[in-house]
């Protein structure tokens, strides 16, 4: 797999993004793709859909996985959240001091996205985010 060699040869990780709604089956059809590919180790499924969230959790209870959302980070996201071993990944400008701790006390790793200036970038990474979607940065 293409995806696969590339992701190895930069040392990243692949993010697949399950779009749309789908049924657990194609789900776990889609997670045969990339287990095939040799990138399930390597793979960070996210999606809005909390149903695709939770339909991938049965499938692989222990796989890196983020519910995509823009909305409030409070404590009824957070029982969310935990409830399905999930983390999180949420627009930059919903991230604060007390939002990051409130995730991390809860044992959310954090991700954002897409962070595309340089000044933002260090901004989240000194409030303590674990992961940043970006377009063009690297080392910030």
């Amino acid at each position: 797999c293409k995806l696969a060699i590339n992701c190895k040869r930069y040392r990243k990780k692949a993010v697949f993004e399950l779009k749309n709604r789908f049924e657990r089956a194609q789900i776990g059809e889609i997670v045969s793709v990339v287990r095939d590919c040799g990138m399930l180790p390597d793979t960070v499924f996210i999606s809005f859909s909390y149903k695709n969230m939770t339909d991938l959790r049965a499938l692989l209870p222990t796989q890196p996985a983020q519910y995509l959302c823009y909305g409030e980070i409070d404590e009824n996201l957070v029982a969310k959240l935990k409830d399905q071993d999930l983390d999180i990944d949420t627009r930059h400008d919903r991230l604060n001091e007390a939002s990051v701790a409130l995730l991390h006390e809860n044992g959310i790793t954090v991700n954002c996205w897409t962070v595309n200036d340089p000044a933002r970038g260090r901004e989240l990474v000194d409030l303590g985010v674990d992961m940043i979607t970006t377009n063009i940065l690297e080392g910030v």
